[in-house]
């Protein structure tokens, strides 16, 4: 037997031992207090009972008929224990009238009355004690409205108590005052045990539940929004879903590593919950130009290249080349070239000029030859020509092409190794511009950099 149960069935068996007590002393005295005691007492009894049963049936797993367990039923417990008081003080109230103004009633006072109060409070105070504790470790809500009930009675005793003395004091009207004190402290209970169980079968949850989901998912990386968060709760268990947007470029695995990461916060943060996590590309976020030049080109069945991409005052100026096969059809091809621009602009209002050029690829590569050693004072003004860039340390590897009448050159220059990318990229434009001088036929040039010694 659990914990859960254990505590619930032990509360059987005190509510049982007061309710009896109780009765039996009231009956004996004729008063009105210890006797709305005893009916509190029988409440709790019932109310026990009702726990114990409630606890056994929620620990029940989740099946075909109720796929999110079956844990509601300990606040279906807590919302008909909350009837039970109600009905028992509406009887009281009508009692204490009778007694005051109606009926006078002679009542005893003697050991026994203030025994059987004091053993009640002794009783009520530890029972409430364990269940609250047990409650608090297990989230239980039948448990923790069966450990409201007994430390109403605490509360409730200590008032028949005063009760009791005012009327050996010669005050007879104080046990029927005080069994009205002990109603409306009961109802005070009541009202909020029953409010909580309506929440609680009604699915509402405290503010800060789906503040706390998102917050707590939106502390997990990779995580650039949480939204549509829904957070349900039944008996100690919570059941929450939410959205979360990822960067457009992520991976399905990295996405899914990502969800997992954050049901297992989620988890962490809710001590025992259901998560059902759902990640979405966040459109929020742009993409980048460039990836989406060639995310649209590829879903248009093209190949894009030779992109350039300039900002001016007036905004941006975009130039690309889109690349079919040399059978497509020319009017589909510009279509779909058209389409890709139309899609770019919407996408990117920043843009002013945006013009494609449409080819197809090259049968094959173009023949050129090796003429490095045949032009041994080209290679030697190149070099020249690279060394006169500030910074270039050494300039190797100069390999000269020969086609049509024109030459391709390429070669490889050390430069200064603490830099940005940025910085060495103009660098090697510089040099490559310096190159591009030494002769007119000069078609091409291509510059590899490497840093030098640190």
């Amino acid at each position: 037997m659990d914990v859960k149960r254990r505590v619930a069935i032990s509360s059987v068996i005190a509510a049982l031992f007061l309710t009896g007590t109780k009765l039996a002393v009231g009956l004996l005295t004729g008063s009105l207090g210890i006797l709305s005691e005893a009916a509190h007492s029988g409440l709790d009894l019932l109310a026990a009972g009702m726990t114990w049963w409630a606890v056994h049936v929620s620990d029940r797993p989740p099946d075909a008929d109720h796929p999110y367990g079956h844990e509601k039923i300990e606040n279906i417990s807590a919302l008909f224990e909350t009837l039970l008081l109600l009905v028992t003080c509406i009887w009281i109230i009508y009692e204490a009238v009778h007694r005051l103004f109606f009926r006078p009633v002679q009542i005893e006072v003697n050991a026994w009355s203030y025994g059987v109060v004091v053993l009640a409070i002794v009783i009520d105070l530890s029972r409430s004690t364990a269940l609250s504790r047990v409650a608090k470790r297990t989230r239980s809500a039948a448990l923790e409205a069966d450990a409201l009930h007994f430390s109403s009675d605490v509360f409730s005793s200590l008032v028949v108590l005063v009760g009791l003395a005012s009327t050996q004091l010669g005050y007879p009207q104080a046990d029927a005052i005080a069994a009205l004190g002990v109603s409306a402290f009961v109802i005070w209970i009541s009202l909020r045990l029953g409010r909580r169980a309506v929440q609680a079968l009604t699915d509402w949850v405290p503010e800060d539940h789906v503040e706390r989901a998102a917050r707590t998912a939106l502390m997990v990386p990779g995580v650039r929004r949480a939204y549509d968060v829904r957070v349900r709760q039944a008996g100690a268990r919570h059941f929450v879903d939410l959205k979360v947007a990822v960067d457009r470029g992520t991976s399905f695995s990295d996405a899914h590593r990502i969800t997992e990461a954050v049901e297992e916060a989620l988890r962490e943060a809710f001590k025992e919950a259901d998560v059902l996590v759902h990640a979405e590309p966040d459109e929020r976020q742009p993409a980048g130009l460039t990836e989406e030049i060639f995310r649209l080109s590829s879903a248009a069945g093209a190949s894009a290249h030779a992109l350039q991409i300039n900002r001016t005052d007036g905004g941006l100026e975009v130039q690309m080349h889109l690349e079919w096969p040399c059978d497509k059809d020319f009017t589909e091809a510009h279509k779909s070239a058209t389409q890709v621009e139309e899609s770019l602009r919407r996408s990117f209002p920043a843009i002013r000029i945006l013009q494609t050029h449409l080819e197809c690829p090259r049968s094959q590569a173009p023949e050129r030859v090796e003429v490095t050693g045949e032009h041994s004072d080209i290679v030697r003004s190149v070099r020249e020509a690279a060394l006169s860039e500030k910074g270039v340390t050494a300039c190797g590897q100069v390999h000269l092409l020969e086609g049509e009448g024109r030459w391709w050159l390429s070669l490889t220059c050390v430069i200064p190794p603490h830099q940005t990318l940025h910085q060495a990229h103009h660098q090697a434009t510089r040099i490559e511009e310096r190159v591009r001088a030494v002769s007119d036929r000069i078609a091409a040039v291509s510059v590899h950099t490497e840093p030098g010694e640190m």
